[in-house]
């Protein structure tokens, strides 16, 4: 790879969805850098990995979902192509309606030009697989790319990386390590909130638990979802989720959660199942469920990519390459993800 059009090489610090999302767009480019991975959690290894543009609560489009959307297939299928892979299942999603309210509003979004790419009504030859699922309301399906394998994109993109001679150091930055020759992009997830540098922004951190579950009585491989998601992941086994807590800091799983899984799972569905794994993780989200995409006030070789959230598969490629256009070009990023939104948080005296 050549080296940075600036003449700085690039230290991307985290390796979970946004810094890997960077090493690619980076390696489009034809651009040199290194890896320093600063967390062994991420939220990326155990988030279903779903690229779901409708939000479901107000049955809207997600913010920005007709320009991420055909970044994200683009993308996904270009690191597929290089690294021979399926990383993508290009599978639907389908929304157990909860009340007759929830159908009519689906039907008439249906038929509206501005929703058509997205909601249709499942053709009868997919609702025998769904005899143990419970829809007197109705059922909708949401058109999308699919999911992403978050730790087959994550693990397969380092091995990737690592033979192209991509240097990869484990480790946290401290401040008199940063070198003034070169642009380090933080994209540590919710490890931001012990940066020197980006503390000072507005990330939550936003736990969330999971479940791993086998079932001979379920044959549906597309994603459900009412209140939670029900995803297919290997013929019998599925992933359910997830949970949201605002209290808990560590990626620790709890009883409280399990029980709260089991009884959204069992509120509409009828099959037999057996819970293999549990798992917890740590979401970066922000107070206006918008990225943070920039430059530190002072530090004006660190920049950070962060608070992708609950969207993050579907996020990541074009502010990756958003935010590297910045970097290496120059040109202006989009006000809504900008952190010169938060200056206000910012204090001089910190680092």
């Amino acid at each position: 790879m050549s080296e940075n059009t600036n003449g700085q090489d690039i230290v991307i610090v985290g390796w979970g969805l946004a810094g890997t999302a960077l090493a690619w767009e980076l390696y489009f480019l034809g651009k040199s850098f290194s890896v320093k991975d600063s967390l062994e959690n991420h939220s990326t290894r155990v988030a279903a990995g779903l690229v779901n543009p409708v939000v479901f609560k107000r049955l809207t489009k997600s913010w920005n979902a007709d320009v991420l959307m055909p970044s994200a297939a683009d993308f996904y299928s270009r690191v597929e192509q290089v690294l021979e892979i399926k990383l993508l299942s290009r599978k639907s999603i389908f929304r157990v309606f909860a009340s007759v309210e929830e159908s009519n509003n689906w039907a008439s979004k249906e038929g509206d030009d501005r929703f058509s790419s997205y909601l249709k009504s499942p053709s009868k030859e997919q609702l025998p697989a769904l005899s143990t699922v419970q829809f007197p309301h109705g059922i909708g399906e949401v058109k999308t790319i699919g999911n992403l394998d978050t730790i087959k994109f994550l693990e397969a993109s380092k091995d990737f990386f690592l033979e192209k001679g991509v240097q990869f150091d484990s480790g946290f930055f401290l401040e008199e390590e940063l070198n003034p020759t070169k642009t380090y992009i933080f994209a540590e997830g919710y490890g931001l909130r012990k940066n020197p540098f980006f503390n000072y922004l507005p990330l939550n951190l936003t736990h969330g638990e999971t479940l791993l579950i086998e079932t001979q009585e379920l044959n549906f491989d597309a994603t459900l979802n009412k209140n939670m998601f029900v995803m297919q992941v290997a013929p019998t086994v599925y992933k359910a989720g997830a949970t949201y807590n605002w209290e808990l800091t560590e990626p620790v799983t709890t009883e409280a959660a399990k029980n709260e899984l089991i009884e959204r799972l069992e509120s509409f569905t009828t099959f037999e199942y057996k819970i293999l794994e549990h798992k917890a993780g740590i979401r970066p989200t922000v107070i206006d469920r918008k990225p943070l995409l920039g430059v530190h006030p002072a530090q004006k070789n660190a920049f950070v990519f962060n608070g992708l959230g609950t969207k993050g598969v579907m996020i990541a490629p074009y502010y990756a390459g958003h935010l590297l256009d910045h970097i290496l070009k120059g040109e202006a990023l989009e006000r809504e993800v900008d952190i010169q939104r938060f200056e206000h948080y910012y204090l001089p005296n910190r680092k």
